[in-house]
């Protein structure tokens, strides 16, 4: 199932359930934006190693697509954006803090060039249509909470921060945020 979404300055969106196949392009993606933020001094978000060079991590990504979780973002043909979300809420998330039930966003991020415009919002309303077909009464997520950008741009789409945790990275502590969007389910 692919679908397209109009993209008013570039060629369309195409939203698509990645594949194994997939996986080298999911980490290119995953190596760009984590080099991107490396180079503006923001480490703390992932770290210093580049996803592709961390153990076992690419074999994680093949899992993902094999599972269906995955959803690919192109554009001409080339992955600009890429989802994973299931109905399975991390370990790392503090008891209570999430709705049971609740479909979780395990990671979104898109390209930082042009090619990657419009990507983000799309992959975030493809996770309500999945959460919808999961019946769903939340999506759910976390992130770096050092990021005012990543801050306003959830608050945007309507998740709420309900809590925060402190994880490691690197040996060092790192606050996450936790975010919730209820979802209308019809009744």
């Amino acid at each position: 199932m692919s679908r397209s979404l109009p993209e008013p300055r570039s060629a369309s969106l195409e939203l698509r359930p990645a594949t194994a196949g997939d996986v080298t392009a999911l980490l290119t993606l995953m190596d760009s934006v984590h080099a991107w933020l490396v180079a503006r001094g923001r480490p703390e978000q992932w770290g210093t190693v580049p996803f592709s060079r961390i153990p076992g991590f690419p074999g994680r990504v093949a899992d993902w697509a094999r599972q269906g979780v995955v959803t690919l973002a192109e554009r001409d043909g080339r992955c600009v954006g890429m989802l994973a979300a299931a109905p399975v809420i991390p370990p790392r998330i503090p008891a209570g803090a999430v709705p049971g039930g609740s479909m979780f966003v395990h990671t979104v991020m898109t390209d930082r060039g042009p090619g990657g415009h419009g990507a983000g919002a799309a992959l975030l309303e493809e996770a309500e249509r999945l959460a919808g077909a999961h019946g769903a009464p939340a999506l759910a997520l976390d992130h770096w909470a050092g990021s005012p950008e990543l801050d306003r741009l959830y608050d945007e789409h309507g998740y709420v921060k309900v809590t925060e945790y402190t994880d490691e990275q690197a040996g060092e502590p790192v606050r996450n945020a936790v975010r919730v969007r209820s979802l209308r389910i019809p009744g």
